[in-house]
C-alpha cells in the first residue's frame, strides 16, 4: 500500500483508540460514531444512522451505501464493531477493523460495483452483537435481504514467534501455522462458497498475505470461539457471512485488556488486510 494509505491507516487508530463503551464512555463512543460517518461522506456514500436502542439507552449503527449497477440486488456487507469492552481501549478488538473498514472505502469510492455495498460500523457487538441483529430486523422490515456479508474483527495484530498461536480444542492443530502471522477466514457449511471465494480472492490479491481458511459443520451453532463477532446473527438468519480475524485472544494476549493499545498493532498487517479486502470485493461484486 502507498505511504499515504499507512498514514490514512494510522489517523484512523489514533482518531479511534480509547474506550467506547455505552455504559462508561457514551461520550467518546458518539464522538467515534461521528468520525466513522464523516470518513464514510469523505469517501462519497451515502450515509445513515441505524438507532439501536438497548436498555434504556442506545447507539447508533454507522451505515455507508455505494450502489451497484443492478439495482434489484441486496448489498453485501463489509462490517466491523466500532464499540469496546469496558476498560480496554480496543486497538485490535476492534478499531484495527474499523481502519480497514474505513480504507476499504476510500479505496473503493471509484470502482465501478454490480452488487450494492454497505460499509457498516455496528455498535453494541460486545453487548451480544445486539447491533447486527438490529441491522437484520430491520431490513426484514422492509422486505430486504442480503447478498453476503463479511465480519472484521481484530485484524492487527501478528506475532511472528513460533508457537505464538493456538487454536479451540476442536481445530486440528497440525493442520494450520503454530505461528501467528497469518489471517484466518472462517465460515460455515451454508457459508462454504463464499468463504472459499475469500480466502481465494484475498490470496489473489496480497499474495504475500498468509491466509489460512476454516468452515465449521453446520451453522456453526457448537463452535462458539469462533461465533464471537457479528458475523454470527447473520448465520442463524441463514444469510452467508464469513469472518477475517487475526483469531483473537488465540494469539493476541491484550484481548479485552487495558493493554490492547496502538503500540502493540502492525499497521503492515493491516494495510495488507486492507489490500487482500479491497482485492476481493472489486473482483466478487462487479
Amino acid at each position: 500500500m502507498l505511504k499515504s494509505g499507512i498514514t490514512r491507516v494510522e489517523n484512523h487508530l489514533h482518531a479511534l483508540i480509547g474506550e467506547r463503551n455505552l455504559n462508561t464512555s457514551p461520550e467518546w463512543l458518539q464522538q467515534c460514531a461521528d468520525y466513522i460517518a464523516n470518513r464514510f461522506r469523505d469517501s462519497r456514500l451515502v450515509v445513515r444512522r441505524e438507532a439501536v436502542p438497548f436498555d434504556t439507552r442506545s447507539s447508533d449503527n454507522i451505515l455507508g451505501r455505494k450502489e451497484g449497477s443492478d439495482q434489484g440486488s441486496n448489498p453485501f456487507v463489509l462490517a466491523a464493531h466500532y464499540d469496546t469492552v469496558e476498560g480496554s481501549p480496543g486497538a485490535d478488538d476492534n478499531a484495527s477493523a474499523v481502519a480497514v473498514l474505513l480504507e476499504a472505502a476510500h479505496c473503493l469510492q471509484s470502482v465501478p460495483l454490480r452488487i450494492p455495498l454497505i460499509f457498516a460500523a455496528f455498535s453494541l457487538e460486545e453487548s451480544g452483537f445486539v447491533g447486527s441483529y438490529h441491522h437484520i430486523a430491520e431490513a426484514g422490515k422492509r422486505n430486504e435481504g442480503f447478498y453476503g456479508m463479511i465480519s472484521l474483527e481484530m485484524v492487527g495484530y501478528r506475532d511472528c514467534r513460533s508457537g505464538s498461536q493456538s487454536y479451540p480444542v476442536y481445530v486440528d492443530s497440525s493442520r494450520f501455522p503454530d505461528t501467528g502471522d497469518f489471517l484466518a477466514v472462517i465460515g460455515n457449511e451454508p457459508s462454504a462458497k463464499l468463504t472459499n471465494a475469500v480466502a481465494h480472492g484475498m490470496r489473489n490479491a496480497a499474495p504475500t498475505l498468509p491466509i489460512e481458511q476454516l468452515i465449521v459443520p453446520g451453522r456453526g451453532d457448537e463452535f462458539t470461539e469462533v461465533r464471537l463477532s457479528d458475523h454470527s446473527p447473520f448465520w442463524e438468519h441463514g444469510i452467508p457471512a464469513v469472518m477475517i480475524t487475526d483469531t483473537a485472544f488465540f494469539r493476541n494476549p491484550n484481548y479485552h485488556q487495558a493493554s490492547d493499545t496502538l503500540d502493540t498493532l502492525d499497521l503492515e498487517f493491516i494495510c495488507d488486510t486492507v489490500q487482500a479486502v479491497t482485492g476481493f470485493l472489486k473482483r466478487y461484486l462487479s
